[in-house]
């Protein structure tokens, strides 16, 4: 043990102060490598709990419960006591002087590179063992639990599974996150084309009107407008009410307009002066189903003005329910994909895509397969099909619009959900 050699030693004279600092050097590592070795039995170093931990010494049982602190204590004083003492004037025995002049003559090297009391070592000394001290726990539950991860420590995230408003869940809130990325605020006109009870309509407005103040649009070269349109009154009305009671009232006054109309034909305004145009097809929830219900004809007719109007970097958003109306479902998806073939190099172009439509049977017998549901009654021979009424659409955007007009068209839809809203968006490139 470290302390008792120290303790052999038993100078004639008092020790110098460089061979005092050579002892305590010689001794000190030592005092703390056993504190650490002899003090804390190795199953609490481990961290392991049981309650018939042993010591190294003697095989006396070690109980979880009961403190290092005192332990570690008392074998520092020991130490320390044994340390001042080897410091001290008390006499040697001659049989040591021997050693005790090759001692201090090894030290003089030393001390030329180092003159520091014995005042000073020791504090330095004590200063140490209180640090090691300090980092022992009280118990082996305690240093148990100092190395177990906190479970919550990293759970400060914040949980994002909404419904309604996540991305990542409903093409309702994608289709938002992409007409942020489009509209440019207190500068475009935007159009909702089935305003219905204005949900959609009151978020273009906070897209478009973002400050909530009408001093930027009134201030502004360019004249902002949201125009919102619906067949029912009672839409209208909804709408309306909605749009006065988030929004500034002079924003509603003077740069909204809500039209009782019907989205085909579509407002006359300038071609490819408009930012964003949205659908949501289908009906409005708690009315008369039959009566007013987006169909086939009126949604084809107004997505063919929707693509001459919208502007460069625009925006057309179609949400299509594929259980609600096979045929303008249908007809929705191949106008769609029929805009992003006019730019197509492949080998026909997009009259050949035209061409390539089934007809009407073949793709019902498709959509029952794929959704389920009865087949409808034949079609009479005055009603168009779906491929005749997709051709006349695209046929007039290509003539009417920009030569080499390219469009970029996603069709973005859950997998696994055949029954889910799907969202169609195409962005005018050029």
């Amino acid at each position: 043990f470290p302390s008792v050699l120290i303790g052999a030693f038993q100078p004639a004279v008092a020790p110098q102060p460089a061979m005092s600092s050579y002892l305590l050097r010689m001794a000190l590592p030592r005092v703390s490598g056993t504190i650490k070795r002899r003090s804390i039995p190795r199953s609490f170093i481990m961290g392991q709990e049981r309650d018939d931990i042993e010591t190294a010494e003697g095989g006396k049982s070690f109980s979880p419960g009961n403190t290092m602190r005192p332990m570690v204590e008392s074998l520092l004083s020991s130490t320390m006591s044994r340390a001042m003492s080897t410091l001290s004037n008390n006499p040697a025995s001659p049989s040591d002087s021997t050693t005790t002049t090759t001692t201090t003559t090894t030290d003089q090297n030393y001390k030329s590179n180092r003159n520091t009391s014995n005042q000073e070592i020791i504090d330095a000394a004590i200063v140490r063992a209180t640090d090691q001290i300090s980092n022992i726990p009280d118990s082996p539950a305690a240093a148990a639990a100092e190395t177990k991860p906190d479970p919550n420590q990293n759970k400060t995230h914040e949980d994002k599974r909404t419904y309604k408003g996540n991305a990542a869940v409903t093409p309702t809130a994608l289709g938002h996150a992409l007409w942020l990325q489009v509209i440019q605020p207190y500068r475009d006109t935007i159009i909702d084309a089935t305003a219905g009870n204005g949900k959609d309509s009151l978020v273009l407005a906070e897209m478009l009107f973002q400050d909530g103040t009408a001093d930027d649009a009134i201030d502004s070269d360019y004249e902002p407008k949201l125009i919102s349109i619906d067949i029912q009154q009672r839409a209208c009305e909804n709408t309306l009410q909605l749009l006065q009671d988030n929004l500034n009232p002079e924003i509603v006054e003077k740069y909204t307009e809500v039209l009782h109309s019907s989205h085909a034909p579509m407002p006359a305004l300038p071609k490819e002066s408009v930012g964003l145009i949205c659908y949501n097809l289908g009906y409005l929830p708690g009315a008369d189903k039959e009566k007013f219900q987006t169909n086939m004809m009126t949604t084809i007719y107004s997505l063919a003005d929707s693509a001459l109007l919208i502007r460069p970097g625009g925006l057309l958003s179609v949400m299509s329910y594929p259980g609600n109306g096979w045929k303008e479902h249908c007809a929705v998806s191949y106008f769609m994909e029929g805009i992003a073939m006019f730019a197509s190099k492949d080998r026909g172009g997009w009259t050949g895509f035209l061409e390539s439509i089934p007809s009407d049977f073949e793709l019902e017998q498709r959509h029952v397969g794929l959704y389920g549901g009865d087949c409808e009654v034949a079609q009479s021979k005055d009603e168009f099909t779906i491929k005749d009424t997709v051709r006349l659409a695209l046929e007039r955007v290509k003539a009417d619009g920009f030569g080499q007009q390219t469009w970029r068209v996603f069709d973005h839809r859950p997998l696994g959900r055949p029954l889910s809203p799907i969202l169609f968006t195409g962005m005018r490139i050029k």
